[in-house]
C-alpha cells in the first residue's frame, strides 16, 4: 500500500454543482442514501446494493439504474495524489484507460460517499477488479491516506507480502485486493533484487575503506527508492533497511 497525501489533491470548487447536475434529484438521492445506510451493513437488502434498493434515485443508462460516473473526468487530479501509482499495490499506471477512480468505501454499500472526494483513490485494474464492491462484515481496511503502511505490512525480498498481524484489517486487504497475486509479487521481486544489488555494491565499496563514497552511493539509492515517483517504494524501503542492518549493523547512512 502506498501512503498518499491529499493536500495536493483538493476537491474541485465546482464539484458539488457537478454532482447535483448529474443526479435526477440530489436531495432525494441523499434522503434515500441515508435510509439505505440505516440498514444493517450485513443485511440482505444492504448487501444487495443501493441501485436495487433505490433505482429511482439514480440515473438510467441502457435501462439500468446507475451512479453517474462523473468522477472519471477527474482522473488526472486524483492520479496526482499518488504520482500515477495504484495506491494499493504501488504499481505504475501508464495509461488513463488503465487508471480506475476507486471508491475506498464502495458506492453500492455506502451511496452517501459515492461523490465524496475523500473517498476516491487511484487504483489499477488488478486491485480494483479484485476489490470490486467488497467491504468486510466488521471493521474495514487500512486507508492509504492515514498512517504509515509499514505499520501493517511486511515485504519479503522474494516480492511476497504478509500482514504484521494475522486476522487483521491488513490481512483482509491483502486477500480482498488480491495483493498476493503472482505477477505482482514477481514484479516487486525484480525491483527489490535490483535495489539489493546496488546496495551490495555500495557495501563492497564501504568494506574496502571508501567510506565517504559508499555513503554517497547509499544515500543516492535511498533517495531513489523513497521518492514519491518510485513504484513499490514501501516494499523497497523496508527491504533496504533490513539488508543494511544485516550488512552494516550500527552504521549510520
Amino acid at each position: 500500500m502506498r501512503r498518499v497525501d491529499r493536500r495536493g489533491c483538493p476537491c474541485p470548487a465546482a464539484w458539488l454543482g457537478k454532482v447535483q447536475n448529474a443526479l435526477p434529484d440530489y436531495q432525494e438521492f441523499l434522503r434515500r442514501a441515508a435510509e439505505f445506510e440505516r440498514l444493517g451493513l450485513n443485511s440482505m437488502a444492504r448487501r444487495g446494493g443501493f441501485s436495487a434498493f433505490a433505482p429511482e434515485a439514480l440515473a438510467r443508462k441502457s435501462g439500468k439504474a446507475e451512479f453517474p460516473a462523473i468522477w472519471g473526468k477527474q482522473k488526472e487530479a486524483i492520479a496526482a495524489m499518488s504520482c500515477r501509482k495504484c495506491v494499493y499495490c504501488e504499481g505504475a499506471i501508464n495509461a488513463p484507460r488503465a487508471a480506475h477512480v476507486e471508491h475506498f468505501k464502495p458506492q453500492a454499500l455506502f451511496p452517501s460517499l459515492a461523490y465524496e472526494w475523500t473517498n476516491y483513490f487511484l487504483g489499477c485494474p488488478g486491485c480494483n477488479g479484485a476489490k470490486s464492491d467488497k467491504w468486510p462484515k466488521q471493521g474495514g481496511y487500512p486507508r492509504p491516506d492515514k498512517g504509515d503502511p509499514t505499520r501493517y505490512f511486511v515485504f519479503a525480498e522474494d516480492g511476497t507480502v504478509k500482514a504484521k498481524r494475522p486476522r487483521s484489517s491488513a490481512e483482509r486487504m491483502l486477500e480482498d485486493f488480491d495483493l498476493y497475486r503472482k505477477w505482482l509479487s514477481d514484479e516487486r521481486k525484480q525491483n527489490i533484487q535490483a535495489m539489493l544489488k546496488q546496495l551490495e555494491d555500495a557495501v563492497w565499496v564501504l568494506e574496502r575503506g571508501h567510506e565517504e563514497l559508499a555513503r554517497r552511493l547509499v544515500r543516492t539509492l535511498l533517495g531513489n527508492i523513497t521518492s514519491p515517483e518510485r513504484s513499490y517504494s514501501v516494499a523497497l524501503t523496508q527491504c533496504f533497511w533490513r539488508a543494511w542492518e544485516r550488512a552494516c549493523p550500527g552504521v549510520k547512512v
